[in-house]
């Protein structure tokens, strides 16, 4: 039975600046609520118009990346649902998002590519739901009384990077008696609620952590790491405080330096400046994605510790179940590169490439590579999105029909708008 929703999409109230080569920032949402005696169970609902981070008492809700993902919004949306009973305590509690473009209002697609195809804001949706000792519930929603604030995360883009300042983090931002009284008022979003569904597939995550095989200096004097292999991903680094870091990303390098004409628009660069921490400091952009086997790190101060910068692998957490092994160490090698290179392209949808102003959901690449899925991951309908086209997009056969692909290549049309005819149905088909 679907789930019948309370909450309100909400949005900050300001007035948004057109976004600048960077991509848009990130904005906090903050709400609060009271819980009056012991908890049984408490189940969180949320999603958003474009990707959250949700915390609950100062905890991080989950260990999904990018969530909800990207859908064809507009006919399918989905939402992510977390238990979160140990998270919320009797007595005044607090809430509240990271909410940054994603892929509902990123830039999506080359040649210039187009930003908010699905919508010209970011919001947040979430419901709460409280189950106490004795039986009785509490809804606690997304809504009017919340609070926006800016956050630390300056710009957000999935093909730019992200830049993130710790000097403007707010400690304490998503935990109860923290002042939120500069934070500015949201407003209500329009939403169809209809749209929604549970989630039916796996959420990306953290897969595993490299460390860089080699640390050169280029030609040109600058630090390049050598993570051995191509990943899809992202790099977190430690370091001292008072300056920003900057990274670059690309897959190979053109007379030893980082080469990124291959990734044509794509600027794929992450900013970090610290926040001046003298016990040392951690960060991992929460917002973006790379492909990348080198990184160049600019304004690092000395030299690079083991340990100091580590890659994060990103890919939707899909179950293996297809293995091959066979005397040859080519055709095994080659067996492995097939498996990893599948893991990069599937970072909730199937991709055509991870690194380049493109990453979209070509349906021609997946037919032809879905029984090498099928075979490795249990890849159920819905994360090859056959199952997805067919609920989203489904026509009557001999007609003409206008569709919108998740993931396929936006145009000035829309997102990944494509017209085609339905094939009649054959004699057999017919009986």
């Amino acid at each position: 039975m679907p789930h019948t929703w309370t909450a309100q999409v909400i949005t900050p109230a300001w007035p948004e600046e057109p976004p600048g080569d960077e991509g848009r920032p990130a904005a906090l949402l903050r709400g609060v609520f009271t819980v009056s005696s012991q908890v049984r169970r408490a189940e969180l609902r949320v999603t958003a118009l474009g990707v959250y981070e949700m915390e609950v008492n100062g905890t991080v809700v989950g260990d999904h990346v990018l969530a909800p993902g990207w859908t064809s919004y507009h006919h399918r949306h989905r939402y992510q649902t977390f238990d979160v009973t140990t998270l919320v305590r009797p007595g005044p509690n607090a809430w509240g998002a990271h909410l940054a473009d994603g892929w509902y209002r990123g830039l999506l697609g080359f040649n210039g590519g187009n930003r908010d195809i699905y919508g010209p804001h970011t919001g947040l949706l979430a419901e709460l739901t409280i189950e106490y000792a004795d039986g009785s519930l509490q809804t606690v929603t997304t809504g009017p009384g919340w609070r926006a604030s800016a956050g630390p995360v300056t710009a957000a883009g999935l093909y730019e990077g992200e830049a993130y300042d710790a000097r403007r983090e707010l400690p304490g931002w998503s935990e109860p008696g923290f002042d939120d009284t500069p934070w500015r008022p949201v407003r209500v979003v329009d939403f169809d609620t209809s749209v929604l569904f549970p989630a039916d597939s796996p959420p990306v995550r953290r897969i595993e952590c490299l460390t860089p095989v080699a640390v050169t200096t280029s030609p040109a004097g600058r630090t390049i790491m050598d993570f051995g292999q191509n990943l899809v991903g992202r790099l977190r680094v430690r370091g001292e405080a008072g300056r920003t870091v900057t990274l670059r990303h690309a897959e190979v390098l053109e007379n030893g330096e980082l080469c990124v004409r291959p990734l044509r628009g794509a600027t794929a660069t992450d900013r970090y400046t610290l926040r001046g921490d003298t016990d040392g400091e951690q960060w991992e952009p929460r917002f973006t994605f790379h492909g990348f086997r080198y990184a160049e790190i600019d304004n690092w101060p000395g030299e690079l510790a083991p340990g100091d910068v580590t890659a994060v692998v990103l890919h939707s957490d899909l179950r293996r179940t297809g293995w091959f092994e066979s005397s040859d160490p080519s055709l095994n090698r080659l067996h492995e590169n097939v498996v990893w290179g599948m893991g990069g392209n599937f970072l909730d949808v199937p991709t055509d490439c991870p690194q380049r102003d493109e990453r979209l959901g070509w349906s021609g690449d997946i037919q032809v590579f879905a029984p090498t899925a099928t075979f490795l991951y249990d890849s159920p309908p819905r994360p090859l999105h056959e199952g997805q086209l067919t609920v989203d997009v489904a026509v009557p056969r001999g007609t003409e029909a206008t569709i919108d692909l998740p993931g396929a290549e936006p145009t000035r049309a829309g997102p990944g708008t494509h017209t085609f005819h339905t094939p009649h149905r054959t004699t057999e088909e017919q009986q």
